[in-house]
């Protein structure tokens, strides 16, 4: 799916201390876990400086691009019509080894949109979105939920959450990672998100599915 929708509402969404932080266990893959959602930040970075790059382009450098809310809720998204055209190019495929699920919600409101991505095969490289028929076709190895973490963006009112989803066919070798340690992985992940400095809100968000 080649969509260059922003991943959030604006680089003022960051990343909020939850409830589900706050784990009594060691988790063997958290390292690994944390630099997969680093490599998603640094994505969404990315797809929204090229989305101001093309509104400047085609506005104008006078542009001023509007990124609060409007005052309704966002419409919930539909699910669209399954066809085989819509099938073509799936990303998710046995060899992917997670993905991600985003869920949007506005307020403490219900969720209006589900997204996924595809974890590419180098962590500094683009994630690949998965439309709802491709994830509902393809999705099922993917059910079991690793890890959460939640995105706010105060001044939109939004919250989003990201579930990673490990690939449950590629369950033995999680530990080997596309070839690599969690030392390699540790120093592949050089770019950060705008405007956190490597730093969490100290912020508390109740837990929502």
């Amino acid at each position: 799916m080649s969509s260059t929708a922003p991943i959030f509402c604006c680089t003022a969404a960051v990343p909020v201390n939850t409830s589900i932080d706050n784990k009594l266990y060691y988790e063997l893959n958290r390292e690994l876990h944390d630099a997969i959602f680093r490599s998603f930040l640094d994505f969404a970075i990315r797809r929204q400086r090229a989305g101001d790059l093309l509104h400047l382009i085609g506005n104008g450098a006078g542009a001023c691009r509007k990124t609060t809310s409007p005052t309704a809720p966002p419409i919930p998204m539909l699910i669209p019509p399954f066809t085989l055209e819509a099938l073509k190019d799936n990303p998710l495929t046995p060899q992917t080894p997670y993905c991600i699920h985003l869920t949007s919600r506005h307020d403490f409101g219900p969720v209006y949109s589900h997204r996924y991505f595809a974890c590419p095969e180098l962590l500094e490289d683009d994630w690949s979105e998965i439309s709802l028929v491709q994830w509902f076709a393809e999705g099922e190895p993917f059910k079991m939920k690793a890890e959460k973490w939640d995105i706010k963006c105060v001044g939109d009112s939004t919250f989003f959450r990201l579930s990673l989803r490990p690939n449950l066919g590629m369950r033995n070798r999680e530990q080997v990672f596309l070839g690599m340690n969690v030392a390699e992985l540790e120093g592949s992940m050089n770019g950060t998100w705008e405007g956190l400095a490597c730093q969490v809100p100290a912020c508390s968000v109740e837990q929502w599915e």
